[in-house]
């Protein structure tokens, strides 16, 4: 069976969606996007357009770090088949990055952040996470298919990654969430038999604007990629639930309440509307 395409402009990964925002502090006239998925080996499709839309308008010259919160590492490195299977994808076409992340790229959701690093897509990599063993904490460094180095920075304390962060000399930024990382016991995970979460109040406290490491990615943010994997979260309506919190945290009125000719109905960033 043959597939056919409309305007590849407009083609995503199944099940994505996207929202338009202004930037959360620069006022120049460039927003940028959040995407909301199921299967978080789709950001990558996301990072290779952001970061295509970067150089194609000569916004900046370096690449955006990127920054993770995320229940696992999700960095497995590619092994000599992937790399040509990524040597040989076109990414100037959204169709076929779209086909790759879907098929290609694993369905454990693993590989996606190494791969788009060895097509340098993204700059550095700082993962804040729950899952590793001793030896899996220490840092690496990652040789991209241009010769180019990213260094791999693994934070299990929060103030950690954002004390180094702050005195970090980082321009640009990813932001990415898994909504599995509000999980505490995980038997997915191996870890309890049963499900238990992160207090509401945490996650506040943990992703409220006035937090420094939060104000100083938004102030670099490039491109928001936010992952539900209900499977890894005990459900939907618990994946939901932490969607939710996020959600009324960060914006007025919530995502994807888009009104053409009411803008002040219009998604926005809470902090920009008081």
């Amino acid at each position: 069976m043959d597939l056919h395409f409309g305007n590849d402009k407009y083609i995503t990964p199944p099940g994505t969606i996207v929202q338009s925002l202004p930037h959360p502090f620069l006022n120049t006239g460039n927003g940028i996007e959040l995407a909301l998925f199921q299967e978080h080996r789709y950001a990558f499709f996301f990072w290779n357009k952001w970061t295509k839309d970067i150089l194609a308008k000569k916004k900046h010259s370096d690449l955006p770090c990127l920054v993770t919160i995320d229940w696992h590492q999700d960095l497995a490195w590619p092994t000599q088949t992937q790399k040509d299977w990524l040597n040989e994808l076109d990414t100037s076409s959204n169709k076929d990055v779209s086909l790759y992340a879907w098929a290609n790229l694993s369905h454990i959701n693993d590989e996606q952040i190494i791969a788009a690093a060895y097509l340098n897509l993204i700059g550095n990599i700082y993962v804040h996470c729950k899952q590793g063993t001793t030896n899996r904490w220490k840092d690496q460094v990652f040789e991209d298919k241009f010769g180019n180095k990213h260094r791999v920075k693994r934070f299990h304390d929060y103030d950690n990654l954002e004390r180094y962060l702050l005195s970090s000399t980082e321009n640009h930024v990813y932001f990415d969430i898994d909504l599995d990382f509000f999980t505490i016991n995980n038997p997915l995970n191996g870890v309890g038999k049963d499900f238990s979460y992160m207090k509401k109040k945490e996650v506040i406290e943990m992703f409220k604007i006035e937090r420094p490491v939060i104000s100083w990615i938004f102030q670099r943010l490039q491109g928001f990629t936010i992952a539900i994997e209900p499977e890894h979260t005990g459900g939907l309506l618990k994946a939901n639930r932490f969607l939710n919190i996020i959600d009324r945290l960060y914006f007025d009125p919530c995502l994807f309440s888009n009104c053409a000719w009411q803008w002040k109905k219009n998604t926005n960033w809470k902090h920009l509307r008081h």
